[in-house]
């Protein structure tokens, strides 16, 4: 998993320094901010880092990134330290294999990430330390999902390497040019894919602590697009990005008619007689739903769908996402409903049945009393399941 980490501030956050209260200074809401509702925020600016669990004493050295001293490793045993033993790291070699012939073939059948080849990605990573080491670390991941017995060995690598990317990307954001705003928009992208994978997969037991986690790595993936734009979007579009750039051209404007299953859900918001701030913020979100819903309506039976998935996290405001974290049932009810989306595509690794415990999780969370609420989420469930 991946999180914001900071500095501690000696005053808490914008909001409690102002009302005169003393900050907990938990992120990314404060406990007197989720207690009266309010948007939390903070000074200090925001650093990225990886907060995967622990890993034991016996797993597997750590894995070298690239551009380090090369050192070789299998997964059968650990690496060598010594860079005169072998100049190639043979477990880079088995992740870039990986990744073009198995990893990225899985989220696409022609091997492509829409429309996006993998050699142009590779590309644009051979100047971009960040990139390479974080398509290395996808990989890695993918290898810890799909062989079970080597889950720990590839699941540590996999965060050696997105720790490393993710330094290297620090070091870099606040230099964006006309020259690496490709890369960085390609980082932004996979590392979104990975930490919503990472989230789905590998959640804990704990509902409450998944939360907080899938509101941690929505933050952080919202940070690292907004760096990624830096106003260069005309730029983009004349770029290898400009199929993955036309997916958000084939999601409904905000203002596109609903379906049924949106237009109900979006009845029963507006019945709780919210402010018309809280109503909009919970509209945005639905539509957002809705555009996903429209996209893989549209799609011909056997084509993969995983990117406009993916997107809904971005799609929605930060403001939805406060309500997440705030654990406001009608917030956790949109969310269930995209968790009965991400369930209809459970075959695929990054998911797995990540959409499936989170309907389930929030039925239970919430209680019979969201029954209504939570009737399609809980009916899609049921007809992926019996087709399956």
């Amino acid at each position: 998993m991946v999180r914001r980490t900071h500095k501690k501030s000696r005053n808490g956050c914008i909001e409690c320094k102002r009302r005169h209260m003393k900050c907990d200074e938990q992120r990314p809401i404060c406990s007197n901010c989720i207690s009266s509702q309010r948007h939390c925020e903070f000074l200090e600016p925001v650093h990225f880092a990886n907060a995967s669990s622990s890993i034991g004493s016996d797993t597997a050295a750590t894995s070298p990134a690239v551009g380090s001293p090369a050192v070789t490793s299998s997964p059968a045993q650990e690496p060598s330290n010594n860079p005169e033993d072998a100049p190639v790291n043979m477990l880079h070699v088995e992740l870039a294999h990986n990744l073009s012939s198995e990893a990225m073939d899985t989220l696409n059948h022609q091997r492509n990430m829409s429309g996006i080849s993998f050699q142009d990605i590779w590309r644009h990573g051979l100047h971009a330390p960040y990139l390479v080491n974080e398509l290395l670390s996808l990989s890695a991941l993918h290898l810890s999902i799909t062989r079970i017995e080597q889950r720990t060995f590839y699941r540590h690598h996999s965060t050696q390497l997105q720790s490393y990317a993710l330094r290297s990307f620090n070091k870099l954001s606040s230099q964006i040019n006309d020259e690496n705003c490709v890369s960085i928009f390609l980082f932004a992208g996979i590392l979104g894919l990975h930490m919503l994978c990472e989230t789905l997969v590998y959640r804990d037991n704990d509902f409450e602590s998944f939360l907080d986690q899938f509101v941690q790595y929505t933050v952080l993936h919202h940070g690292v697009r907004t760096v990624a734009g830096g106003g260069r979007w005309q730029l983009l579009q004349q770029s290898a990005l400009k199929p993955l750039l036309e997916l958000g051209e084939r999601i409904p404007s905000a203002d596109a008619s609903m379906g049924l299953v949106c237009q109900v859900l979006l009845d029963r918001i507006k019945g709780l007689h919210h402010d018309e701030t809280t109503i909009r913020t919970y509209q945005q979100a639905i539509q957002a739903l809705q555009s996903v819903i429209t996209v893989i309506d549209s799609q011909s039976p056997g084509n993969n769908s995983v990117d406009v998935l993916i997107a809904w996290p971005v799609l929605v405001s930060r403001e939805y996402i406060d309500l997440v974290a705030q654990r406001k049932g009608e917030a956790l009810v949109i969310l269930a409903h995209f968790g009965a989306l991400v369930d209809t595509h459970k075959h695929s690794w990054v998911f797995c049945d990540g959409g499936e415990y989170l309907v389930d999780s929030i039925s239970r969370y919430l209680g019979p009393q969201w029954g209504e609420w939570l009737h399609w989420p809980r009916q899609s469930l049921a007809a992926t399941n019996s087709v399956h």
